[in-house]
């Protein structure tokens, strides 16, 4: 067989005799079979990088990855997921990489042992690019010096036990307000629509806190006012509507140009209505603001989030910016009255539906408070079982079931795994609340679970990482402790001042406990109630 001289060949035998008596084309031969399979693998050592570990991972499509596992309610769909994948599982949404972990050891090695890593948040979401102005607010975005700015701002200025106690007096107001209008209700023979009730409540109190005006439903109103609270209450609603809507192109970008069913469109509508609204608000603060100083315990959230605006150093890279104040302000309506009003309705289902953790409530409130006076946010820590009743509805259904996605800004290894700059993070906490591995008949509401033994200790404060739903580190809920407040106080006194039951033709047994989803995961369907006074008759 002839084989036709290569170049390298010819370099290396050119002149060549050996003395054994090799010829220049048998040394030819020798070379030409090296070349053919000595130099392929000496090339695909020098090529080939090492394959690193990556987490486990389904079958993908091409294009849309992952996304048509994810279903109507994907804290469901990846809890399923997980049975299969295990703890830590590695997800394609589009053309966005993800994991998700599913059980509090792993939340523990990402959200303590590489909180840094994990700190920041994605810049390729149509709603916080809208309604975060360009991800300026403190809940979405990145992790920036401006960013550790605003949080140091609510950790220290805002959420202070001393500022909570500085307005107290609004939240009893807006408290009486509900009772007294749930009462009117059922006098009149109406069903209480006890969502409607408890957010028309927190909103009322964030709007205060936030703005020092009310909104919902306001007492003494004139017709100026009754038009600007239903813009605002219109506005708001939508505004929790689009946060909650799936968009293709934050997903498949090439996509984001067709906008598909018009959302951006609405969005970009929504965005020009907010902006002019908020832009009254602070216009007005500034008009205050410039006739001399405010008194600490008659400022609001807007009048802190200006005074350290105007006091900044020189230090650009921490400049706030009024993007920022009105960003922050959508992020705590947004936080703090959906949210809240969530975990009340679960809570409330779930002991409708067991009429015997009810009575011991009702017991424990008759206790410790009677029925002749109100209760009052200072008796919470006295009251236990009211605290199991809250964490237990905290595990059972969070109302952020996978928190607010984290991003890595570098690459780590955790559990074993290489994971890259840039994945997205899903810490599924419905799914850590539901493991048998980690609770105790986990599909079971039982409060006693808080009472005694292991779990008696357990908060909800980002300590324990089977409980979360506040989530923990930097990027735990800043708003923690009024949200706390809210939820335990609202849910005390309705079982303390009021006798609610449902409709004659309902059991127990048949109160829908159907997720929806959306910003939050709120009951699919509104809980409608019959109400009586409990409480003294002179209380309400």
């Amino acid at each position: 067989m002839y084989f036709e001289k290569t170049t390298v060949a010819r370099m290396l035998t050119a002149g060549f005799e050996s003395e054994n008596g090799l010829t220049g084309r048998r040394v030819e031969f020798y070379v030409f079979l090296a070349a053919i399979f000595i130099m392929p693998l000496v090339l695909l050592k020098i090529t080939r990088r090492p394959r690193l570990k990556l987490p486990p991972s389904p079958p993908a499509y091409p294009i849309i990855g992952h996304l048509h596992l994810l279903g109507k309610l994907p804290h469901q769909s990846m809890t399923n997921l997980a049975k299969k994948y295990g703890e830590i599982y590695s997800l394609r949404l589009g053309s966005v990489p993800a994991i998700v972990i599913s059980t509090p050891e792993m939340a523990k090695e990402f959200l303590l042992t590489n909180d840094k890593i994990w700190s920041s948040r994605s810049v390729h979401m149509t709603s916080g690019y809208y309604f975060s102005y360009d991800y300026a607010g403190i809940a979405f975005a990145p992790s920036t010096p401006v960013w550790r700015s605003l949080r140091k701002i609510c950790m220290s200025e805002l959420f202070t036990q001393r500022r909570l106690e500085a307005s107290k007096g609004l939240r009893e107001e807006e408290m009486q307000y509900m009772i007294r209008s749930i009462l009117d209700d059922a006098h009149q023979g109406r069903l209480i629509d006890l969502k409607l009730k408890i957010n028309a409540l927190t909103a009322n109190i964030v709007a205060r806190m936030v703005l020092n005006k009310r909104f919902t439903g306001c007492i003494d109103s004139t017709v100026e006012t009754e038009a600007e609270a239903h813009q605002f209450k219109e506005m708001m609603e939508e505004h929790f509507l689009l946060l909650g809507v799936f968009m293709i192109g934050d997903y498949i970008p090439w996509l984001s140009p067709l906008d598909l069913g018009g959302t951006e469109k609405r969005m970009k509508s929504l965005r020009k209505r907010l902006d002019a609204f908020l832009d009254d608000i602070l216009e007005v603060h500034e008009v205050k603001r410039a006739k001399g100083p405010i008194p600490e315990e008659d400022q609001d959230v807007i009048d802190v989030l200006l005074n350290e605006m105007y006091q900044q150093d020189s230090n650009e890279s921490k400049q706030l910016d009024t993007n920022n104040v009105k960003s922050t302000i959508l992020n705590l309506f947004a936080g703090g009255t959906d949210t809240s009003t969530v975990t009340i309705e679960w809570a409330m289902s779930e002991m409708l539906r067991n009429p015997t953790i009810m009575g011991k409530l009702k017991a424990e409130l008759d206790a410790r408070i009677g029925k002749d006076r109100r209760v009052r946010e200072t008796d919470l820590s006295d009251l236990p079982y009211l605290q199991a009743v809250t964490k237990e509805t905290f595990r059972l259904h969070p109302v952020g079931p996978l928190l607010i996605p984290h991003v890595s800004t570098h690459d780590c290894e955790v559990g074993g795994y290489h994971i890259p700059t840039g994945t997205r993070l899903y810490v599924n906490v419905y799914a850590i609340g539901r493991n048998p591995k980690v609770w105790d008949r986990p599909l079971e509401f039982d409060p006693e679970r808080f009472m005694t033994g292991l779990n008696a200790g357990v908060d909800v404060k980002g300590k324990h990482f089977h409980l979360l739903p506040f989530g923990t580190g930097r990027r735990g809920c800043p708003a923690l402790p009024l949200g706390l407040l809210i939820v335990q106080w609202t849910l005390a006194t309705l079982v303390h001042a009021l006798d609610l039951s449902l409709p004659q033709s309902m059991e127990p047994k048949d109160v829908d406990m159907t997720e929806a989803y959306g910003l939050t995961v709120p009951r699919a369907q509104s809980l409608y109630l019959n109400a009586k006074l409990r409480a003294a008759d002179h209380l309400y």
